[in-house]
């Protein structure tokens, strides 16, 4: 089998599962009705993915590749340009990233994004990464990841609360008023 025919076919296996999650909790989402609705034999299924939780896992690693190829295209000057980006692609990925909440899922992207945190900060040159230790770049993207995925969390449970300019808005300028008094 080709490279392009398994990635396909993977692709596949992740659009049903999705596809489920949107109509089922994850718990009661058997292989079977994946393997159904992707049109691919069990065999096939395990010649991609060890279970379920493997296929979440790939969600989040395509999410988190998806992100940082929109960082490194865009090369964001200011801090706020950043915070836009990182809303942009909540609203962006918005359906894949309710139906994770909805199934209590987005955990595992957040483990993953934390897990990451050193390597995401060093895979893009920004004029405000001056850290050079590695406890420093770690404790720093900690605190900025679990900050924005908190506030990216609060907003796709109530999306038209802001629209992303304004999420970003109060973003930063909460950010400005706690730098006044560091």
């Amino acid at each position: 089998m080709s490279r392009r025919i398994a990635e396909q076919t993977k692709e596949w296996i992740i659009e049903a599962f999705i596809d489920l999650l949107k109509t089922k909790s994850f718990e009661k989402i058997k292989t079977t009705e994946i393997c159904k609705k992707a049109q691919v034999s069990r065999n096939t299924f395990y010649r991609k993915f060890n279970s379920k939780n493997d296929i979440v896992e790939k969600i989040a690693d395509n999410l988190i590749a998806n992100y940082i190829s929109q960082i490194q295209n865009k090369s964001p000057e200011k801090f706020q340009d950043l915070i836009t980006i990182v809303f942009q692609f909540g609203k962006d990925n918005f359906e894949i990233l309710k139906t994770l909440s909805d199934n209590n899922l987005l955990s595992i992207v957040l483990k993953k994004l934390n897990s990451l945190g050193p390597k995401l900060y060093q895979s893009v040159e920004l004029p405000w990464h001056t850290f050079n230790s590695d406890d420093s770049i770690k404790i720093m993207m900690n605190f900025f990841i679990g900050g924005f995925w908190n506030i990216l969390t609060d907003w796709i449970s109530n999306p038209s609360k802001y629209s992303i300019d304004e999420l970003a808005e109060k973003t930063t300028a909460a950010l400005e008023n706690v730098i006044m008094f560091i």
